[in-house]
Order: structure tokens, then C-alpha cells, then sequence
């Protein structure tokens, strides 16, 4: 009975971190949401007078930056469930700009973002402020 109570107890302890892994990595792995920006360096140098910019990821594979409750640019997206690849953007003035903008990772509840607009080179990090987006 010990021999087998020993066996039990090292298969777990062998089973456990794949468990945990596994837990750690459930979940919806969804992207929608509103995202708040809390980090960017363009250029090599970081930004420390930001102002509140906020991503928002629709269900149907859309979304739209948003600075001081103005929109920036809306976009469609697609996620693969660790890439992110923003692409289509549009702008208020009706301005479109094909192909992609950007890639990102996600990492549970942070996202990061490099791209190249206008020449500058941007680093973004981004954490989730709610996994839902308010229709609009």
C-alpha cells in the first residue's frame, strides 16, 4: 500500500507543473476589450507626459484608438490567440491606409506593440482595463 500511496504522490509531483501550465494558459484567450496604454517609448525614449489612450477590440474583428475620447483611427484586426496584427486603418478624415500597422504580443492582461508610423519608431505596452467594449 505505501509502494503505491510513494508512486501516486511522484506521478503528481511529475504531473504538477504541466497542470499548472495549463491553468495559467485557460481561459477564452479573447482580445476584445478596452486596453489602456501605460507605457510608450518612441524612439528610444520614453513618453512621460501621456495622455489617456485606450485601444478598443470589438467581437467582429474591428476596433479604434481612441486619445482624450477622440478617435485617432479605427482598424480590423486579426488574433490568433498570441499575435495580434492590426491592418486597414482609417482615419477621421477618411484617409486609408492599407496593409498592416502593427504586430503585437499578448500576454494575459498586457499586450505589447511595436510599430513604425511616420518614421518613428513606437514601443507600446498596454494593460486590459475591461474585457468588454461599450457599443457605440
Amino acid at each position: 500500500m505505501k509502494k503505491k500511496t510513494f508512486a501516486v504522490c511522484i506521478c503528481m509531483m511529475l504531473l504538477l507543473p504541466y497542470i499548472l501550465f495549463l491553468l495559467a494558459c485557460s481561459g477564452d484567450g479573447s482580445i476584445v476589450g478596452t486596453w489602456k496604454i501605460t507605457e510608450c517609448i518612441i524612439n528610444g525614449q520614453p513618453l512621460t507626459d501621456m495622455n489617456d489612450c485606450f485601444f478598443y477590440f470589438y467581437e467582429d474583428g474591428t476596433g479604434k484608438k481612441v486619445i482624450l475620447e477622440e478617435e485617432q483611427f479605427a482598424f480590423s484586426y486579426s488574433y490568433d490567440g498570441v499575435t495580434c496584427v492590426m491592418f486597414n486603418i482609417v482615419y477621421p478624415d477618411g484617409e486609408i491606409e492599407a496593409g498592416t500597422y502593427a504586430e503585437m504580443e499578448v500576454h494575459g492582461n498586457q499586450i505589447h506593440l511595436t510599430a513604425n508610423e511616420n518614421g518613428n519608431e513606437e514601443s507600446v505596452t498596454m494593460k486590459r482595463v475591461k474585457d468588454t467594449v461599450t457599443p457605440e
